[in-house]
C-alpha cells in the first residue's frame, strides 16, 4: 500500500522491526536485513527536486504529529581539483512548531543519479539525539568507512553531540546529482522503533556543482573561461572562433513521465568570461540556445556586475521549459545541450517582464509605470512573485526581499531592503532614473512567510534583469502574464485528462 503527501512517497517497510522487547542480537539482524531490502522498496517511487542543493520537503504524519525534514548538501559546489570535505545535513521537524524533533532514527541512501537500479554509494542507519544530523563526508576512493559508536536496538551510527557523523568514503566525489532516500524508523526517544506500517520514507534529488574549465583561442589570443554545472557534468565543450560561440552539453534524463512527476526540476548553468575578451566578454545582449531552442528573458540572465573580472551568464531553465522541450523536440542522446553568442548589433536590449531567482523557486512579473519610462520622472513597479515549480502567483504568503538598481558601469543608484511582499505583491513607488541608460534590476529574495509556519528559506536566491529608459515596457508584463495562464491551462488540462482515462 502507498500514500501520497504531494512530493513525499510513504511506504510500508518491508522489514521486521517492531515495538517490541526482543534481544539486542535479533534487532541487529533484522536491522541488516532492513538494511538490503531498502533500496528495492525505494526504488518503487520517486519524487525527486532536480538541480536543487537543499529542499523542505513536505509533511508526513507521525501519529498526531505532522513533521517536515529538510536536507541539504553542502557546499553546493564541488572542484575536481580540491577534494575537500563535504556534507549531508538533516533535520526532521513538526511542520506547526517549528520544533526540531529529537532522536529521529533514520535510514539514509546516497545514490550518483536517478537510475532506480542504481546501488547507493552509502546505506546506513543513523540516530541523533539533539536531532540535527550532519555527516560529515571525507570523499575518497574504496569503501565505506564510519567512525563512530552504534546504539543496540538498530544498531545506528549515533552523531556525537553536536549531531555529526563522519565517513569516508565514494560519496560526494564530484558534482552533479544525487538521490537521497531517508526512511523514519523511529522519533523522540531511542527505544522508539515504529512497525512496519509506520515507516516513512522522504525522497529528493539534489544537485552539486560542477566547475568546468577551458582555455579558447580568437585572433591569436588565449582567454580562460568556466562553467559551473549546477546540475550534471559538462561534456562535448566548443568553442567556434569565428562566430565566437561557445556550446556544451551535460547528461539529462529526458523520460517525460519522470519530469512530469518530479515537484521541482531546474537547470542552471552558469558561465563566466573574462571581460578583456573584446566582443563577448564586453557584450551586453547574447543569442542563447537549449537544445536548439533561442532562449531570453527569465531564462537568461547577464550579470556584468558580481565579478570585476569577468562577465557573467547564468542559464535559467525550470521544469515547464524542460517539458515543452521533452514534448516537442526531444533529444535521442541522452544530453542537454546549450549554446551562446553575442547578439547581432541590431538586436537590442528589452526591459525584463519576468526574472528568475538564481535558485529557481521563484519568478518575479515586473510591470513599470507610467508606460514610457524617462529619465528624472518618477515611477512605479509592481511586482508579483510566482511559485516557479507550481506555475501559479504566490497569494497565500509574504516574500521577504531586497530590491536593488545598478546602471552601466555597476554603481548602485537604488537601494531598498528588508521589504515585504504582502500575499506576494510588491509595490515601490518613488523611484527615479538619473539619466537615459540600461540598468540592472536584482531583487533577492530572502524568504516567504507565512503565519503560524516557520520561513522558508529554501527559495532564497537573486533575479536579475533589465530596465531601459527610455522603452514601451508594459507590454512584457500582459505578454508574461498570459504565458503563466496558458501553462497552468495546460497543467489543469493535463490533469483532467488524466483523470478521465
Amino acid at each position: 500500500m502507498l500514500l501520497f503527501f504531494h512530493s513525499i512517497t510513504i511506504k510500508y517497510a518491508i522489514c521486521g522491526v517492531e515495538r517490541v522487547n526482543t534481544g539486542r542480537g535479533k534487532l541487529v539482524a533484522l536491522a541488516f536485513i532492513a538494511v538490503l531490502v531498502l533500496p528495492t522498496v525505494l526504488a518503487s517511487q520517486k519524487a525527486f527536486a532536480d538541480g536543487l542543493t537543499q529542499e523542505n520537503l513536505p509533511p508526513a504524519s507521525f501519529g498526531d504529529q505532522q513533521a517536515s525534514l529538510f536536507v541539504k548538501i553542502n557546499p553546493p559546489i564541488l572542484t575536481t581539483e580540491s577534494k575537500q570535505d563535504a556534507y549531508l545535513q538533516f533535520r526532521l521537524f513538526d511542520a506547526k512548531t517549528n520544533e526540531t524533533i529529537k532522536f529521529p532514527t533514520l535510514n539514509i541512501a546516497v545514490y550518483k543519479g536517478t537510475d532506480p537500479n542504481a546501488k547507493p554509494l552509502m546505506q546506513d542507519f543513523f540516530q541523533s539525539e539533539n536531532g540535527l544530523l550532519t555527516i560529515k563526508v571525507k570523499p575518497q576512493e574504496g569503501d565505506v568507512q564510519v567512525q563512530g559508536n552504534r546504539e543496540p536496538f538498530l544498531n545506528a551510527l549515533k552523531a556525537d553531540p553536536g549531531g555529526t557523523v563522519n565517513i569516508s568514503g565514494p560519496v560526494l566525489l564530484d558534482g552533479g546529482l544525487y538521490r537521497i532516500d531517508v526512511s523514519v524508523f523511529g522519533i523522540k526517544y531511542p527505544t522508539n522503533i515504529f512497525k512496519d506500517e509506520d515507516v516513512k520514507t522522504f525522497e529528493t534529488a539534489l544537485s552539486v556543482g560542477d566547475v568546468y574549465s577551458q582555455n579558447v583561442q580568437s585572433e591569436g589570443k588565449t582567454y580562460p573561461m568556466s562553467i559551473i554545472s549546477y546540475y550534471d557534468k559538462v561534456e562535448d565543450f566548443k568553442f567556434n572562433a569565428a562566430s565566437k560561440t561557445y556550446s556544451w552539453a551535460m547528461p539529462f534524463n529526458w523520460n517525460t513521465s519522470r519530469i512530469q512527476n518530479a515537484p521541482n526540476v531546474f537547470v542552471h548553468e552558469e558561465v563566466r568570461v573574462p571581460k578583456s575578451f573584446t566582443g563577448v566578454g564586453d557584450a551586453s545582449a547574447f543569442d542563447a540556445k537549449v537544445n536548439g531552442k533561442p532562449i531570453a528573458g527569465r531564462m537568461l540572465a547577464v550579470d556584468p556586475f558580481s565579478d570585476e573580472n569577468n562577465l557573467i551568464l547564468h542559464f535559467l531553465i525550470n521544469k515547464n521549459d524542460i517539458l515543452d522541450m521533452a514534448r516537442n523536440s526531444p533529444p535521442s542522446d541522452g544530453k542537454m545541450s546549450f549554446s551562446f553568442s553575442p547578439a547581432g548589433a541590431s538586436e537590442g536590449q528589452q526591459t525584463s517582464g519576468e526574472i528568475s531567482t538564481d535558485t529557481g523557486g521563484i519568478h518575479a512579473l515586473l510591470n513599470w509605470t507610467p508606460g514610457q519610462l524617462k529619465a528624472g520622472a518618477e515611477t512605479k513597479l509592481d511586482i508579483q512573485f510566482v511559485d516557479a515549480f507550481a506555475g501559479t502567483n504566490i497569494s497565500d504568503q509574504d516574500v521577504k526581499y531586497d530590491l536593488k538598481i545598478f546602471d552601466k558601469n555597476g554603481k548602485e543608484v537604488l537601494a531598498k531592503t528588508d521589504q515585504t511582499a504582502q500575499g506576494g505583491k510588491g509595490e515601490q513607488a518613488g523611484l527615479n532614473f538619473p539619466a537615459d541608460d540600461t540598468y540592472r534590476v536584482e531583487i533577492t529574495v530572502n524568504g516567504l512567510v507565512k503565519q503560524g509556519q516557520s520561513p522558508d528559506l529554501t527559495r532564497n536566491g537573486i533575479a536579475r534583469g533589465i530596465v531601459v529608459v527610455p522603452e514601451f515596457p508594459a507590454g512584457a508584463m500582459v505578454a508574461v502574464a498570459g504565458a503563466i495562464g496558458a501553462i497552468v491551462v495546460a497543467q489543469r488540462l493535463m490533469t483532467t485528462a488524466r483523470k478521465n482515462k
